[in-house]
């Protein structure tokens, strides 16, 4: 189990957010409290000096998990960071996407004045990767670019099979992972893959990392900070140079953990606690599912009238129990209306699942 310390408090809140932000453990908030106390007695150059082994560690850990050298690894303050720092360095005039990508990506790439360019999908939002083969045959363009699970309803999808295709085009995949680092299999050949620390790998927020593949770093136009060592691999120069260091090694402990629990097992306890979710809510009265299964992602649409942000902050404030209310800008070329979404962790219980369905039939 990845939560060693999941018994709280009984009045503490039912975390059913992770999407948002999961629950760090004691040993992460600890290991983030002992770095600012060195910074506070050594100087906050001389502790990060000092952590530079566990910082090195820490991007090792990671280019495993997204199955990128460790040079090619740089941290950064989150995922939106990362798209920002990725298209600083490696400007494109044309992207592809799909109809659920993510608002404030689409938002990133407009004001860049990238063109974005429509991928095609099946009736569940799932890529059509017969008609990206044609694009990448017939107009290639300058990278494509995927959201691995989309944040509004836990749509998964089919990486490694558009890795290939990219790949035998020579058109870069980049990768959307904020949602899935920690929640499904990552390392699957994207040539750049960025995400954060505060979702399913329980780090703490103000951290992200964007990794490149080693094939690109000449592509990349990196101006180091000039206090650098000349010598850094051209991707650190993506890094942060005023940087959240506790919160780095915060990250460092929440990745130690994730792989002491077992990636593998991690994924299929999310897969099982997503399934058993909509299995709990699947015929709530007022309430509906929305496509996304395979994930520990479920959205409910209202079917009685509900504003789904009045009855977020009521399950909040009456039950304790801790929800997003997504609107279509999450999503604006699919999301036509709002939806509840919940995004348990590995340490949801049925009792737990129990206790929502019971508070969403009384409000």
């Amino acid at each position: 189990m990845l939560h060693p310390d999941s018994v709280l408090h009984p009045d503490s809140v039912l975390h059913l957010d992770s999407a948002a932000g999961a629950r760090t453990s004691a040993a992460t908030r600890a290991a983030m409290a002992a770095y600012v106390e060195q910074e506070a007695e050594s100087g906050v150059y001389v502790a990060e000096a000092e952590a530079r082994p566990r910082l090195a560690r820490l991007r090792a850990d990671l280019a495993g998990l997204v199955g990128t050298p460790a040079d090619g690894v740089a941290l950064v303050e989150s995922a939106t960071a990362a798209l920002k720092a990725l298209l600083d360095a490696w400007p494109v005039s044309e992207v592809a996407v799909l109809p659920s990508e993510w608002g404030t990506n689409l938002s990133i790439l407009a004001d860049r004045g990238v063109r974005l360019v429509r991928l095609g999908a099946d009736d569940a939002g799932i890529l059509d990767l017969d008609g990206l083969a044609r694009l990448l045959a017939t107009s290639p363009p300058s990278a494509v670019h995927l959201t691995q699970i989309a944040a509004h309803r836990g749509l998964l999808q089919p990486i490694a099979a558009a890795a290939a295709l990219c790949q035998g085009a020579g058109v870069p995949l980049w990768v959307d992972a904020a949602q899935s680092l920690g929640h499904v299999d990552v390392a699957h050949g994207a040539d750049v893959v960025y995400g954060t620390s505060r979702k399913w790998l329980r780090g703490p927020r103000g951290v992200g990392l964007l990794a490149v593949a080693e094939p690109w770093w000449p592509t990349l136009h990196v101006r180091h900070h000039v206090l650098a060592d000349p010598g850094e691999p051209t991707v650190l120069g993506l890094q942060s140079d005023d940087a959240h260091v506790a919160g780095r090694i915060g990250l460092a402990n929440a990745v130690a953990e994730y792989l002491a629990a077992g990636p593998e097992q991690v994924w299929q306890q999310l897969a099982d606690v997503g399934r058993r979710t909509r299995e709990a809510l699947a015929d709530l009265p007022g309430w509906a599912l929305v496509d996304g299964a395979g994930t520990a992602i479920t959205a409910l649409r209202p079917t009685a009238g509900q504003e789904v942000g009045e009855v977020r902050a009521r399950l909040l404030a009456e039950r304790r129990i801790l929800t997003t209310a997504s609107y279509p800008p999450r999503a604006p070329a699919e999301m036509t209306a709002p939806t509840l979404r919940l995004s348990p962790h590995t340490d949801c219980s049925d009792a737990a699942l129990d206790a929502v369905r019971a508070a969403l039939s009384d409000l």
